[in-house]
């Protein structure tokens, strides 16, 4: 069921993928930029999790406060970068390096 779900999901990438591109090059640059968000997004939250601290704890170490960084990780926030660099620092991430 597992692998069911992990080929629809890369069907549905492929598909916006494509719609991407048939509406433009600003649409595929959107694109881009949504999903570097959101690795980035996900970079912090497995730090987060590896360090096996609440979002409470992040928020102590940040000065971030604890309803910004939900809002952060449930995508419902675009931080800037001072609160990215903020976050990486209280978690000790030299980078937020994204593959």
């Amino acid at each position: 069921m597992a692998h069911r779900r992990s080929a629809d999901f890369d069907l549905l990438l492929a598909d916006i993928e494509q719609e991407a591109a048939a509406e433009g090059h600003g649409a595929v640059q959107d694109l881009r930029a949504l999903q570097l968000k959101y690795r980035l997004i996900n970079k912090l939250i497995d730090r987060r999790h590896q360090l096996r601290w609440s979002q409470k704890d992040l928020a102590r170490h940040s000065g971030i406060a604890q309803s910004e960084i939900s809002r952060i990780e449930r995508g419902r926030k675009s931080p800037t970068l001072d609160t990215y660099s903020r976050l990486a620092t209280a978690m000790e991430l030299d980078a937020l390096v994204v593959a």
